[in-house]
Parts: structure tokens; C-alpha cells; sequence
């Protein structure tokens, strides 16, 4: 990431690449390719329990590809998912880059 500086990586959109089931393969799409320790501390970033259905509640993590965030989602989760990737890319930006405002 040696191109963005101190620049912190941000979601410019999110669609819906396809459903399977009852759950979606979401996609968030990034500002910019995060480097290795950004993606690792996106993944590893701590979360409050999930509550909701078990392919939720038990299922992995969203995964970082290139510049999205890929993710499948269960139908009535959408909400909470995007709350979680926002949180994990708040605390991984905070990590990699500091503080927001300085």
C-alpha cells in the first residue's frame, strides 16, 4: 500500500453478486487493494457475537479479495453484515493508519 501513504481504505459501494439459497454472496467494493497486514487484521478483528440464524451465527468471515470484501450472507443477516464489515474496516484502518483524525 506504499501508493496511498496515510490514506485509509474505504468502501465505495456494495451489490449483490448472486443468491444461493437463502443467503447472498455479498460484495463490498474498496477504494483501493489493501496490503497483507491490513487484510489480516481486517480478518481477525474482534466482533460482538452474531445473533440470528446458525449458518450466521456459526458461519466464517467476510474474505478480502484484491479491492472487495466478498462475503455470503444469509437473507435476513444483510444488516448485521454490514455492520460487522464496517466495524472490522474501522479497526483494521485504525491499526494500519492511526487514528482518523491524526
Amino acid at each position: 500500500m506504499a501508493h496511498r501513504g496515510d490514506a485509509r481504505i474505504s468502501i465505495v459501494g456494495r451489490s449483490t453478486a448472486r443468491e444461493i439459497g437463502r443467503r447472498f454472496e455479498v460484495e463490498w467494493t474498496l477504494d483501493a487493494a489493501p496490503d497483507l497486514e491490513w487484510t489480516e487484521v481486517f480478518q481477525l478483528a474482534e466482533v460482538e457475537d452474531r445473533r440470528g440464524p446458525v449458518e450466521w451465527t456459526q458461519g466464517g468471515g467476510p474474505d478480502v479479495v484484491a479491492e472487495a470484501i466478498r462475503w455470503f450472507v444469509p437473507v435476513d443477516s444483510l444488516d448485521e453484515a454490514q455492520v460487522e464489515v464496517v466495524h472490522r474496516l474501522d479497526v483494521a484502518n485504525r491499526r494500519c493508519f492511526g487514528p482518523a483524525d491524526g
